[in-house]
């Protein structure tokens, strides 16, 4: 079956929905001074403060784009680098909303173009060493989601208890991994799972920045999860699916809880997006 029958199927199976409800909050942890997280909301924008969290409950459109990013880079302006790539999807939401679904790699991957080289221009403007931002991003279409990912924050699929991880993460431990020089094992606890290979604000003049994509895939039987690492390197995914287990109200800030609860040694921004 090609991937226009996919998408076709999908497109014909998924009932639009009434309502979408959105989980949201960040937290700058236990130990960091500042939050360089960041996240966008359809309908709401963008920026994560210090300490926030929130609910939300769109209604009626066919389509909606949700982000969540990651700044790096410490002193080095990570926080501006995450909210030039906020700013940068904002400024795009309706072109990402309004593309036929065989464009949107193409869409997406412009933007990513566009924010990396606003990120960098900062960084040659402040004269300063690194920085970047990480980013998830999924645009719904009715319940079907399409993600796409550069650096290490995810998107997970939660349904009946259980929880998948949808995106793969740029680092250079998972390269290890599929080259079989580490064991699945060794890369998680290897300080490289934490050395990213692609993010926006990367030098991509020899190897071209694109954004990873995936199988388009239906979310009204769960929710969909996109988070930044300070939640899954402080809880396993045992544990995060038991915390979004009940009511949807109030679920992205359990997250936050539970990562506190285990340190929260970095900052943790978490959105739960679920047809209701």
């Amino acid at each position: 079956m090609s991937i226009s029958d996919i998408l076709g199927n999908l497109k014909k199976k998924a009932p639009k929905p009434q309502k979408i409800h959105i989980s949201y909050a960040s937290n700058k942890g236990s130990v960091r001074t500042r939050n360089e997280d960041d996240l966008y909301i359809d309908g709401l924008g963008s920026r994560a403060k210090e300490n926030m969290s929130g609910e939300r409950t769109l209604f009626s459109s066919d389509s909606y784009v949700f982000a969540v990013f990651d700044g790096m880079g410490g002193e080095q302006f990570g926080d501006e680098a995450a909210a030039i790539a906020a700013d940068t999807i904002a400024r795009h939401s309706a072109e990402l909303r309004e593309s036929p679904v065989e464009l949107l790699n193409d869409a997406v991957n412009e933007l990513a173009t566009e924010a990396n080289n606003r990120i960098t221009g900062m960084v040659y403007a402040k004269r300063a060493n690194m920085s970047g931002s990480t980013l998830v991003l999924a645009v719904l279409h009715n319940t079907v989601a399409y993600i796409f990912n550069l650096g290490d924050s995810r998107a997970y699929y939660y349904s009946g208890g259980n929880i998948r991880q949808i995106t793969y993460d740029h680092t250079v431990a998972n390269q290890k991994l599929k080259a079989k020089i580490l064991t699945e094992a060794e890369a998680k606890k290897s300080s490289d799972s934490h050395r990213l290979t692609f993010f926006l604000g990367v030098d991509d003049r020899w190897i071209g920045l694109k954004a990873q994509s995936y199988e388009p895939f239906d979310i009204s039987s769960g929710a969909l999860l996109l988070c930044t690492d300070g939640l899954f390197n402080m809880c396993t995914d045992e544990e995060i699916a038991v915390t979004m287990a009940g009511n949807e109200e109030g679920c992205a800030q359990r997250l936050v809880e539970k990562a506190l609860e285990k340190g929260g040694r970095d900052n943790i921004t978490c959105m739960v997006i679920k047809t209701v």
